[in-house]
C-alpha cells in the first residue's frame, strides 16, 4: 500500500509539471546543441526518446506525418497541454523539430 501511495504522489507531482499548456520560459543561446536544448526543454514530458513518460503514450511526441516545419510551429505556438516555446529562435525550433524527427526515425528501426 505504502508503495503504491508513492506512486501515485510521484505520477501527480511529474503530471502537475506536464500538460499545463501557456507559455514556457525556457529559453537556451543561439549556440546551443539541439540535443540539450531537447534535454532541457522536452525531456521532463516527452522521455528522452521521444516515447514519453510515466504513462507510456501520454506525453509521446507525435510526428508521424508532419514536416519539421509543421513540428517547428507547434513547438513555437505550443498544444492544449503543451506550452509554447516562443523564446527559441526560429533556427532552434527547426533543429529541435528535425531533431525530434530523427529520433522518431531511429525509433521505428
Amino acid at each position: 500500500m505504502f508503495k503504491q501511495t508513492l506512486l501515485i504522489i510521484a505520477a501527480s507531482l511529474l503530471l502537475s509539471a506536464c500538460g499545463k499548456g501557456g507559455i514556457s520560459d525556457f529559453s537556451a543561446p543561439e549556440n546551443t546543441p539541439v540535443a540539450q536544448v531537447f534535454k532541457e526543454g522536452c525531456v521532463r514530458c516527452h522521455g528522452s526518446d521521444g516515447g514519453g513518460m510515466l504513462f507510456g503514450l501520454m506525453f509521446a511526441l507525435e510526428p508521424q506525418g508532419k514536416s519539421a516545419t509543421e513540428l517547428a510551429t507547434t513547438i513555437l505556438s505550443g498544444r492544449e497541454k503543451m506550452p509554447a516555446f516562443a523564446a527559441l529562435s526560429e533556427k532552434q525550433r527547426m533543429a529541435l523539430a528535425n531533431h525530434i524527427l530523427a529520433l522518431r526515425n531511429t525509433e521505428a528501426k
